[in-house]
């Protein structure tokens, strides 16, 4: 209950950041990702992933402990006792606060909460898969001004070459076949560099409005599966309290 309790606080102050996030105005820039930005973002990845593994380990981790204990219980004053009918008022209520904990924790939705983590998830993967988009788009636009720079500079050599007298009228002019070339291989590169734009104005957009709405539904989500937590262990607590308080009050009875 203690610990659901932190975590149902910590949570709100998460919230409260992340909403700050909807304050942030996407500026149109031809800045590509970084590669220290790509690999943020992969290992922003890997963080939810442990963090959803661990989620779902430690909710399990709980419900086996009670279910566990429950059992134990149950098979211990019932079913392997020498006399089960005998079993005293404490024992019972023991095993009861234990079913009610147990059903309790049952009662939780962390499947809502897993699922939220689940769908933030996802948010990042598709930021990861687009910055790869561009990366590979980037690759494709290096190679093709690459190819165009090569074949520019054997224009010039070969306009060098027959600068000093022309060329016979009967033969094929290399240079205006040559410059056909750079001029489709300019088109090309110029085209690739306007695709690989478009997939950086694509990234930058993508990444804040996925975190602008990601981030905050996740944390909601995480606060309302930890105050549904604390609601359940303090009603199980509560009734605990005022078993104990009952039985306190009949020892001081004459």
């Amino acid at each position: 209950m203690s610990m659901w309790r932190s975590m149902y606080k910590i949570h709100q102050v998460h919230t409260h950041i992340v909403q700050q996030l909807k304050y942030l105005n996407f500026i149109p820039s031809n800045e590509p990702t970084s590669e220290i930005h790509r690999q943020s973002t992969l290992q922003l990845e890997l963080e939810v992933q442990q963090w959803l593994l661990s989620f779902c380990n430690l909710v399990k981790a709980q419900r086996d402990y009670i279910q566990n204990l429950s059992g134990w219980l149950r098979l211990s004053l019932f079913q392997f006792s020498k006399n089960p009918g005998l079993r005293n008022s404490k024992e019972i209520e023991i095993y009861s606060f234990c079913e009610e904990w147990h059903l309790a924790d049952d009662r939780i939705p962390d499947k809502v909460a897993s699922e939220g983590i689940k769908s933030f998830l996802t948010v990042i993967h598709a930021i990861v898969v687009q910055q790869a988009e561009e990366y590979k788009q980037k690759k494709k636009a290096d190679a093709a001004f690459k190819d165009f720079e090569k074949k520019a500079a054997e224009l010039r050599s070969l306009e060098s070459k027959y600068s000093t007298f022309s060329v016979p009228e009967t033969s094929k002019d290399p240079i205006a076949e040559k410059r056909t070339n750079v001029d489709l291989s300019r088109a090309k590169a110029e085209e690739e560099k306007s695709k690989h734009e478009k997939t950086v104005s694509v990234t930058r957009a993508m990444t804040l409005n996925n975190l602008q709405m990601g981030f905050p539904r996740v944390f909601q989500a995480m606060v309302g599966f930890s105050s549904v937590c604390v609601q359940a262990f303090e009603s199980v607590y509560n009734q605990a309290k005022c078993i104990e308080q009952e039985h306190d009050v009949k020892r001081i009875l004459p």
